[in-house]
Parts: C-alpha cells; sequence; structure tokens
C-alpha cells in the first residue's frame, strides 16, 4: 500500500486545541481540521510541522511529540495522518491563509464536523492513556471501595468485568458502579453483551471479548456509547474495525502470570501492527504504570491492566 505521508499538529492549551476551517477551494471544506500538510524535500516531521504552523497560524512552535499515526483509505487516495501534538508556542493563532481559527474544548470535538481520518485522533485525545480492568473482589462494597479508590487515585477510563457474576447480580452493581464513576467525573465500560445497556443505560460504553467479536457484521451499539474491542491477531483487528470500534486492547504485549507460557508480542510488535489501525490501542498483558510513555513512544494510546490498577484490597474502616 502506497501512502500519501500527512503531517499534523495538535496544538492544545489547556484543555483546547487549535482548529481552523477548511477553505471553499479545499475538498471537505467547511469542515474543521487540525492544521497540518505535506513535506518537503528533506523535511523532518519536526521541522514540516514547524514550518505549516508559521504559515498557517503566523506562531512559532517547539517540542512536538509524537500522537499516533492514522492509515485511512479515501476513494482517491491513501493518506497517512502523521500526529504529533504540543502545548509549547510563541505568539497567538490566526488565519495567516484567510481560515477562520478557533479554540475548541476537547470535550467537544466530537459535536462538529472534520474530515473522517480524523475519527481516531478525536477519540485518541478524549481517551485517557490508563485504562484499568476491574480485577477479583469479594462483594459489592468491596468492588465499590475499590473502584473508589482507583477514581481517587487519578483513573479516568475504567472497565467493569466480572465473567463468574450472574447477570441479575451483576446489574445492580455496575449501576452503582457507574454512578461512582460519574461523579469522579471518570468512564466505565461494562464487559460483555452489548444488551447490557438496556439494563444500565447510564454505562459509557462496551467491552467486547475476542472470542464475541465474530458474532457481529456492524457496531453493536449506538454511536454515542464507546466500543472497546480486545484483540490478539490482525484478523481480530480488522474485525474490531469492522464494527467499528472506538478502540483496541492489544495483547498479550508481555508475558502474564494469568497466561505463563504465552510469550508476549514485545513493543516492536506492538508497533508493527499498531501502525496500520487508525483508532486508540492500549497496550495489554504485564502492563504497569511505567509502560504508559513505552506504549505511546510505540504509537499506542497508552496501557490496559488489571493488577496495575485494580486496588489491592480496601479497608472497610
Amino acid at each position: 500500500m502506497v501512502y500519501k505521508e500527512i503531517v499534523i499538529g495538535v496544538l492544545k492549551r489547556e484543555q483546547t486545541v487549535c482548529l481552523s476551517i477548511r477553505q471553499s477551494n479545499q475538498s471537505f471544506a467547511g469542515c474543521w481540521e487540525f492544521p497540518g500538510g505535506k513535506l518537503e524535500s528533506r523535511e523532518s516531521m519536526q521541522q514540516g510541522l514547524q514550518r505549516e504552523f508559521r504559515e498557517e497560524l503566523a506562531i512559532e512552535t517547539f517540542n512536538w511529540q509524537p500522537l499516533m499515526l492514522i492509515p485511512w483509505h479515501y476513494e482517491s487516495v491513501s493518506v497517512r495522518l502523521n500526529v504529533f501534538t504540543t502545548e509549547q508556542f510563541s505568539g497567538e493563532p490566526k488565519g495567516n491563509e484567510g481560515q477562520a481559527i478557533k479554540w475548541w474544548p476537547i470535550s467537544e470535538l466530537d459535536t462538529i464536523e472534520f474530515p473522517q481520518a480524523n475519527r481516531g485522533l478525536i477519540m485518541a485525545l478524549q481517551l485517557a492513556d490508563k485504562y484499568m480492568i476491574s480485577g477479583s473482589f469479594e462483594s459489592t462494597e468491596d468492588a465499590l471501595g475499590r473502584l473508589q479508590c482507583a477514581f481517587s487515585q487519578g483513573i479516568k477510563l475504567g472497565q467493569l468485568r466480572a465473567k463468574n457474576m450472574s447477570e441479575k447480580n451483576f446489574v445492580p452493581l455496575a449501576n452503582r458502579a457507574v454512578e461512582l464513576a460519574h461523579k469522579s467525573e471518570a468512564s466505565l465500560l461494562l464487559n460483555g453483551h452489548p444488551k447490557l445497556l438496556d439494563l444500565v443505560p447510564e454505562a459509557d460504553g462496551i467491552q467486547l471479548a475476542s472470542n464475541v467479536i465474530f458474532d457481529y457484521s456492524a457496531r453493536p451499539i449506538s454511536s454515542d456509547k464507546l466500543l472497546g474491542v480486545s484483540t490478539h491477531t490482525e484478523e481480530e483487528i480488522k474485525q474490531a474495525l469492522k464494527i467499528g470500534a472506538d478502540f483496541i486492547l492489544l495483547s498479550p504485549v508481555k508475558e502474564t502470570s494469568s497466561h505463563p507460557g504465552v510469550a508476549g508480542i514485545g513493543w516492536d510488535g506492538f508497533a508493527a501492527l499498531v501502525k496500520d489501525i487508525p483508532v486508540p490501542v492500549f497496550a495489554l498483558g504485564g502492563m504497569k504504570q511505567e509502560d504508559v510513555e513505552l506504549a505511546k513512544q510505540n504509537g499506542g494510546q497508552g496501557v490496559a491492566a488489571i493488577s496495575g490498577f485494580w486496588p489491592a484490597e480496601v479497608s472497610s474502616k
């Protein structure tokens, strides 16, 4: 596959990003976009971004850091967006080429129109870089206590997973857990069948296990909920994208205690797969807090973990 390489810059200021509107003589006219463009001869990504922002927004930018790669296929061309981000700049952005400029809150980006290739980028900006998966617990109160502890420690994205619990017992727990998450301004997905959202309507989405994703030929939940999909192979990744996954879990990156003797794909294997995935990817398998930056350096959104994030027994006192 031959891609047209494009460099894109996400300029951040607190919880907002700087966007411009595509003009009438451009494709996708009227859509908002992140500034950027094609590289010139012998130009590095950093140099290209600095030049584009100087030409388009009349500012100097510094210290661009890689965020993600987005391969995308339009009818007439295939592009790969090399996305970087920074908060370091001098001057105040203005439409140096006559285009409208605006600082948009990150939380509102899914309410405005972008070229289709930007879908994964919007999701990456809105998702946290740590995805906690619930581990073992002894009772509903124990589970809620551990969740509260995790949220108080800064977890903003979680998955409630209780494979051995009956639906009758899981649903009341899930409703209370979601309420707890929202009070902490966190999001909580449910691991299980999409129909759980009918019983826990305030949940933020569903996490599908890899062994069920081939049961679906289209996205199984509405677009206003998050769909996470667990994967291990290229075939599963393709299926996850086919059914509209908002983000993907890719494992195992390292050997885990739950699957001893099963070799992980390693960071090189992770990076090789991620470069062809247009949505955020969390590394799973033996992950800990210190692996977050490694995951990002290899193209990932961050890491997902049970033992790395699920609190140990919480005192009832």
